[in-house]
């Protein structure tokens, strides 16, 4: 009988240390993801008539931009710390990268909701050109942070970069479905349930890959409390899908 194996250095310390991420970092997670998703299903109804589902996704994308920049200014510390990182770019790190993706994007979504709040002050179509500036960038927004966790020492995060990402994208997809089923018109709903249905099994099929593929380095999923989380969240992702 072998007792369970206690992975230590021979220093008597942890072999990685703990993450110092605070609540701040999975907010910022959510909440860019949100911005992105909500900035896609905006140009989308904007390109096909859908004035309220347009309004809901501009307005929200604007909402939670700020929400996040401030959730990853709070975590630095120093607001002067997000400008200092402009002033390089370095495409090998995620945080640089996506930094810039963040000052490219907020202008685009601001001004997309500007012409939401005050159409006298910004035309219909700089408003539509700048909500297809923000949805072009979305993609890279809802994504990049699944990318910086898996650049990290932790191995059951570095070693799903392949899911990672298209979990990211499924979550913002179908959070930004939310709001659209939440804010919209009746009339005006479809693509806000089809996207509902397609982010949670995007979301779904990525988790799964994680929790299953990467064998030794799964086993923190299976833990009680993270198995307990997970079936929740499942859950309430796939019961309104």
């Amino acid at each position: 009988m072998v007792p369970a194996a206690d992975f230590r250095s021979y220093y008597g310390r942890p072999i990685l240390k703990r993450p110092v991420w605070r609540h701040d970092i999975p907010a910022y997670f959510f909440t860019g993801g949100l911005a992105a998703g909500c900035a896609l299903l905006a140009a989308g109804a904007d390109l096909t008539g859908r004035r309220g589902l347009r309004r809901a996704g501009r307005l929200t994308a604007v909402a939670a931009l700020g929400a996040s920049t401030y959730f990853l200014v709070n975590d630095l510390g120093r607001p002067a710390r997000f400008h200092h990182m402009l002033r390089v770019a370095k495409p090998t790190s995620p945080m640089s990268v996506g930094t810039w993706i963040l000052a490219g994007f907020a202008p685009a979504a601001g001004l997309a909701a500007a012409a939401e709040v005050a159409p006298g002050l910004v035309p219909r179509p700089v408003g539509r050109l700048a909500g297809l500036a923000a949805a072009g960038l979305a993609p890279a927004l809802a994504t990049y942070t699944g990318v910086l966790i898996a650049d990290t020492a932790v191995p059951s995060w570095h070693e799903a970069y392949r899911e990672l990402p298209f979990v990211f994208a499924g979550s913002a997809l179908a959070s930004a479905a939310g709001v659209g089923l939440l804010a919209a018109p009746l009339d005006e709903q479809g693509p806000a349930r089809r996207l509902a249905v397609a982010g949670a099994a995007v979301e779904l099929a990525g988790s799964h890959r994680v929790e299953t593929r990467l064998g030794l380095l799964s086993e923190p999923a299976a833990a009680y409390r993270a198995r307990a989380d997970r079936r929740r969240g499942r859950g309430r992702t796939a019961g309104p899908a």
